[in-house]
């Protein structure tokens, strides 16, 4: 369900996707980003070595805005405690709505519940080791062909490491190198370049020549229009 102010375009997040409208003036919204707006408003500047915080996302719950990824997480983590859990409602996560993400769960629950948005985030938009964030930040900062839109979307949608190494760690177990124990691994986290989401190993496919992983309806609709790899643009033709 979209609404569009002032030429924006926004979804409600605590109104059922099946809603036809939302009505209700204090629900928090969340702000759709096109591709243009984000490259514009968030790419690398001249002469500058970082880029700016990604601050698109709106709290669901009390709807403060302007948060990254990290700032969402920790501030639905902390802010929100469950003294009167009865009266918060169930909630669209603002990653998955802000880029529309496939599989993005209906409705999640209150803070301090099982389901809340705190818990989303970490199962959903954090890997399960340090490593494995830099690995993906590496592919995309230096073989994406679509540029650095993949790479700010990216740093845009995935919990940053010093949460990786905090919350993840303390929430399965802990080894040196700050992934997973073996008794308590979570399965290996792998991302569709495309459409960024977990790719399940019944549902993957790996290009012969390079041997990227994608989704299968992922990578053919790609081959259709465009004879590479959409990672490092190695002839498929």
């Amino acid at each position: 369900m979209s609404l569009f102010l002032n030429g924006r375009t926004y979804n409600c997040l605590v109104c059922p996707s099946s809603s036809p409208s939302c009505t209700e003036q204090h629900h928090p919204l969340q702000r759709l980003i096109s591709y243009d707006e984000l490259l514009a408003k968030y790419a690398r500047k001249v002469n500058r070595d970082q880029y700016d915080p990604i601050g698109i996302y709106t709290c669901p719950y009390c709807a403060l805005d302007r948060l990254t990824v990290d700032a969402l997480y920790e501030h639905s983590r902390d802010s929100h405690r469950p003294a009167r859990v009865e009266n918060v409602p169930a909630v669209h996560c603002p990653v998955c709505v802000c880029f529309r993400l496939e599989k993005s769960p209906a409705l999640l629950g209150p803070p301090y519940t099982t389901g809340s948005l705190s818990e989303h985030m970490l199962s959903r938009h954090c890997f399960a080791s340090t490593h494995q964030y830099r690995d993906e930040l590496k592919l995309r900062s230096d073989f994406c062909c679509d540029g650095e839109y993949e790479l700010i979307r990216f740093m845009a949608t995935f919990l940053p490491p010093a949460i990786i190494s905090s919350d993840v760690v303390a929430r399965y177990g802990n080894d040196d190198d700050h992934s997973l124990s073996t008794a308590k691994q979570m399965p290996p986290t792998v991302l569709c370049p495309i459409c960024l989401e977990h790719i399940d190993p019944a549902s993957g496919k790996s290009l012969a020549l390079c041997a990227h992983q994608f989704h299968s309806p992922c990578i053919d609709r790609w081959l259709e229009e465009k004879k590479c790899c959409p990672v490092c643009r190695c002839d498929c033709s």
